[in-house]
């Protein structure tokens, strides 16, 4: 824990700490009957106990590394209430351990040498020590060998959102004291502050661990439980829903999720307390079965699976098939960690649905391990030199007036047996052959070039966002490659802005500031791409040179359906325009959603409401009839 050193923190004009009354030193207590005072109010836990704690393990936030925002929350602190000495304090069940600390000098203390232990027992109340040398229960030493010592405390406790209190935001002195109403009132405010914050990171962390359309734990949650489980041997499979795609274009999202749903209940009932179960994407579930081995999984488990996936599901008036095509793997046999297992379970999944065959092993001796991808790579290439990637592009609409405020770039692969051929099914393997770059490059012109066109033909040119992926950030070239993008307009930094999704960036977080901030300077814009998917912290938002968060589907699709999504939305755009940042809001479908996001003052939406990605001729076509799409 980095310790902050006092600051010189600048006071308003005419700022004059409170006055302070004159109290009498009183006599030391004997060592023996300080010590009692101790054991008495260190037995004193508040009667939630273990719920508290259960809570404070929810927000996962002891012993992580500093963060800017709880820092400058103590800073704060302690400028307002005059005071030497200010902590963000959590207290566990057997010590007290300080978030962020301004003049105290160690990270933690054992719990019944801590007076927060004691602000925790009455949530709702500020308590204040006047003179601490006075109170029962107190040494001048608790807090960390402090010289001269701590005589002085006030402790704001954080309360959760049932009331529960996790530890405190407190102010110390050498120098008995009083608060001032208006210094308490502060100090409670910036204590709420705090506790937003942490709930906003709880929210999220679940967001982020959990699917919520099926309950199910999401690919990072399953990576984790499967690295803490440390499985000797096992099975790992995927399987993936061959028609969720086709049903959702037939019948719509709401059927789809409805389908997703309930396929991930069955596989719950099948492999509940014999398998851990995730779900990766749309219509796609891994399962892992310990201490399983290859031909009991062939012959027992996988039928299993495939028929009870495949038996009709009732769905509102509906009743769907849905076929299924499995892939499996032996760990450590073909692989002996997680990456290797579940890519050589991803290969012989290709090759179940290249052969459209319900179930297929991996086959080490033939290495399959990944080559679906590079099967690809000399159509790609082929591709690329006949010019068959091409833009479409979905409008961003300014919610305030209805009309177009800006596109987002999408790539399309034009075969010329398949036609339109759709991302997922060739990105990945771009990004796998590392011709990401050069796609991504041809992307970036081709953009230009549209913007181009829209300009010249008199119409109210929308600048163009585009997707950066993290090979093309990692690239030495890409800013040169930026300014040869917008060289054919005169380095009119107008044409284009970036998007960059929350992995990228915490990849290589001082890289990607780096880079970022050098794009900003030639003037294009910076947004975050899918924001509250990822690993990031509350802080990372003022550190990083973005001008856009852009709220993923994921959050708005539940946005009027459940108040916890709604929170999370909520809190989000608040922080958001709290920094001066845009806020778009992905995936919107309903005018329901468009009304709520109008509400809560988020600025731009995109989705299927307005208009799906189109042409860039077709783009035009709503550009001259005046970009009004809502």
């Amino acid at each position: 824990m980095t310790q902050l050193a006092p600051p010189d923190v600048a006071r308003p004009a005419g700022w004059a700490a409170p006055p302070t009354p004159a109290l009498p030193k009183p006599a030391a207590l004997p060592w023996p009957q300080r010590l009692a005072m101790l054991t008495s109010a260190a037995a004193r836990v508040p009667a939630d106990e273990a719920e508290r704690l259960a809570h404070l393990r929810e927000f996962a936030i002891l012993d992580t590394e500093p963060e800017d925002a709880f820092d400058r929350l103590v800073q704060l602190a302690a400028a307002i209430c005059g005071t030497p000495m200010a902590a963000l304090s959590f207290v566990d069940a057997r010590r007290q351990w300080y978030k962020a600390r301004l003049g105290v000098p160690v990270p933690e203390v054992p719990r019944h040498q801590g007076l927060c232990a004691q602000a925790i027992l009455a949530p709702g109340r500020l308590l204040e020590i006047v003179d601490a040398s006075q109170s029962a229960g107190f040494d001048p030493q608790l807090h960390g060998p402090a010289e001269p010592p701590v005589r002085y405390y006030a402790g704001m406790p954080l309360r959760t959102r049932d009331g529960s209190a996790v530890g405190t935001l407190c102010v110390m002195d050498h120098v008995p004291r009083r608060l001032a109403d208006s210094q308490r009132d502060a100090l409670e405010k910036l204590a709420q502050t705090a506790a937003d914050q942490l709930e906003l990171r709880r929210q999220l962390r679940v967001a982020t661990q959990t699917d919520r359309l099926t309950g199910l734990p999401n690919w990072l949650h399953f990576e984790s439980l499967f690295d803490s489980s440390k499985p000797q041997r096992g099975v790992l499979s995927f399987v993936r829903l061959k028609t969720v795609g086709q049903i959702n274009s037939a019948h719509g999202f709401r059927v789809a999720d409805a389908l997703v749903r309930q396929a991930a209940e069955r596989l719950r009932g099948l492999a509940e307390g014999q398998a851990l179960i995730g779900r990766v994407k749309r219509g796609l579930f891994i399962l892992f079965f310990p201490e399983a081995d290859p031909d009991t999984f062939a012959r027992d488990i996988a039928p299993a699976l495939t028929r009870q996936l495949q038996a009709p599901y009732a769905v509102n008036q509906f009743t769907l098939v849905c076929p299924v095509h499995l892939g499996f793997a032996a760990f450590p046999r073909d692989g002996t960690t997680l990456e290797e297992v579940v890519g050589a379970a991803d290969s012989a999944l290709q090759g179940a649905i290249e052969r459209d065959e319900p179930v297929a092993f991996f086959d080490k001796s033939v290495d399959t391990v990944s080559t679906s991808h590079f099967r690809l790579e000399p159509q790609l290439r082929n591709a690329l030199a006949q010019q068959q990637f091409i833009n479409y592009y979905q409008p961003k609409i300014d919610l305030a007036t209805g009309r177009i405020h800006s596109v987002e770039a999408l790539i399309r692969w034009v075969h010329p047996e398949r036609g339109l051929v759709p991302p997922s099914e060739f990105v990945p393997a771009l990004e796998a052959t590392g011709l990401i770059r050069d796609v991504g490059r041809h992307i970036l012109e081709r953009a230009v070039a549209d913007w181009a066109r829209w300009r010249d033909a008199g119409l109210p040119a929308p600048r163009v966002a585009v997707n950066v992926a993290a090979a093309q950030l990692r690239n030495d070239d890409f800013l040169q490659e930026l300014r040869n993008a917008l060289q054919p307009v005169g380095g009119d930094a107008r044409a284009l802005s970036l998007e960059v999704t929350e992995s990228v960036l915490i990849s290589n977080m001082e890289q990607a500031i780096r880079v970022l901030t050098q794009v900003r300077a030639l003037g294009v814009p910076v947004a975050i791409d899918d924001f509250g998917t990822g690993y990031s912290s509350l802080a990372y938002l003022v550190t990083l040179p973005v001008d856009e968060v852009k709220i993923d589907r994921t959050f708005i699709r539940k946005l009027t359906d459940d108040l916890s999504y709604r929170d999370i939305v909520a809190t989000c755009i608040s922080l958001a325009r709290n920094l001066n940042l845009k806020v778009v809001a992905e995936g919107v479908e309903t005018q329901e959603q468009a009304r709520e996001l109008r509400l809560l003052r988020c600025d731009l939406a995109q989705g299927f409401l307005y208009s799906p990605p189109v042409p860039a001729e077709q783009l035009a076509g709503m550009l001259r009839s005046g970009g009004r799409l809502a």
